[in-house]
């Protein structure tokens, strides 16, 4: 494929990346092997297998995709200005949610599991910033750690990136494309996995609390860094992955029926662990099938999405403010839903439809909020061309 002058097929895979966790986050509450927000009292065993599969690669996909989308922005930059624009447009929303929008998520749990029967304003007046962090307490940052943690992502990674584009790193990334065009490509999830077991022994637990999770945040970070490369490279690497898709595809699927025999559902008689008991096999499973997802998505989707429309540019557009706000419409969906006694599928189709829309909602209002406020929800002053769909350069 002929390198393209607008990588559209990067915002597709933002906003498809967003739609699988709206769907996965609306079916959480019915695994009967997990504890949620607000769970259901009858679970779906069904239910929970179907989304073990996006379950294993979601994060890493999202996280990729924003590695992606840093180089972008990275390289329309100049130097200390690539930092600032990161906090401001991070921090910011990443503050006012914490403050605000996350509120009637541990409101309506307080409800639900204690009892709990104030206001909304009284809870967030009285409680939720005097009573110590969640679990515990009630301040909480929620889901939006994956903003807080793409924000010590970018100064972390920083000094990386810069060395990365500096002219004595040359014959590294031209072993870097080598390999990236070759098969050796399926190995790079080596990175993650290698860093995740060497800290595990240290951060034993995923937190997704920044400070006691050392061994998720170098994984995370390491598929962030991998989505940076690939987009710094892109002319000379997606021509493989496109070549690849297919093959990268039939990787995905069977790595997962080989966790579905022998992780999910113990089908083969023996396990090799779970997500409560992950075993270095289990994660070397985990990763490759998380990475081998990646490359068949940016495969297929640079093959035949790679193509603007004003829908794409809208639905770009806003993601941010549907992220920041989706999982609060989940929970309240979750409170109102769950008493009516509908049945599973019934209850999480209900659920789904409403966070789709109720987020789909807020992001639509958010838009047409006075300029001066439209940071607090992660928009720009102005819509704008996405730093994926700017001119590519036909090597890095």
């Amino acid at each position: 494929m002929q390198p393209t002058t607008r990588l559209y097929y990067v915002d597709w895979l933002r906003v498809i990346a967003f739609a699988i966790l709206i769907a996965y986050h609306s079916s959480v509450a019915f695994f009967p092997d997990m504890k949620w927000l607000i769970s259901s009292p009858q679970g779906s065993e069904t239910l929970s297998l179907v989304m073990m599969y996006p379950r294993a690669w979601r994060l890493a996909l999202l996280f990729f995709v924003s590695g992606m989308g840093t180089w972008f922005v990275f390289r329309s930059s100049t130097g200390l200005d690539f930092l600032k624009e990161r906090f401001l447009r991070l921090f910011v929303p990443l503050i006012f949610a914490m403050c605000v929008i996350v509120v009637p998520q541990v409101w309506y749990e307080r409800m639900w599991e204690d009892g709990y029967r104030g206001s909304l304003l009284t809870f967030w007046l009285t409680r939720y910033f005097t009573e110590g962090k969640y679990p515990d307490g009630n301040f909480t940052w929620a889901h939006m750690w994956f903003v807080g943690y793409l924000i010590v992502m970018c100064f972390v990674c920083y000094p990386v990136f810069r060395l990365v584009t500096q002219p004595v790193m040359r014959p590294v990334m031209d072993w870097f494309e080598r390999q990236a065009r070759s098969n050796a490509i399926y190995l790079f999830f080596l990175l993650p996995l290698v860093l995740n077991l060497a800290l595990s022994p240290f951060f034993p637990r995923q937190t997704n609390a920044l400070y006691n999770d050392g061994a998720w945040f170098a994984a995370w970070a390491s598929w962030f860094g991998l989505g940076f490369l690939i987009a710094k490279h892109h002319a000379a690497v997606i021509g493989a992955i496109i070549s690849r898709r297919h093959a990268s595809l039939a990787l995905s699927l069977t790595i997962a029926a080989c966790l579905y025999v022998f992780s999910w559902t113990g089908a083969g008689g023996y396990s090799i662990g779970d997500y409560n008991e992950m075993t270095p096999l289990f994660k070397v499973l985990l990763f490759a099938l998380a990475w081998s997802t990646i490359l068949a998505a940016v495969g297929y989707a640079a093959a035949h999405l790679n193509k603007g429309s004003r829908a794409l540019s809208w639905l770009n557009r806003k993601i941010f403010p549907l992220y920041i706000v989706h999982q609060t419409v989940v929970v309240a969906a979750l409170f109102y839903v769950l008493p009516l006694g509908l049945g599973v599928w019934t209850e999480y189709l209900l659920v789904a439809a409403a966070t789709a829309a109720g987020s789909l909602l807020f992001a639509i209002l958010a838009d047409l909020l006075p300029s001066s406020l439209k940071p607090l929800v992660g928009l720009s002053d102005k819509p704008s061309r996405s730093a994926a769909a700017k001119p590519a350069s036909a090597r890095a």
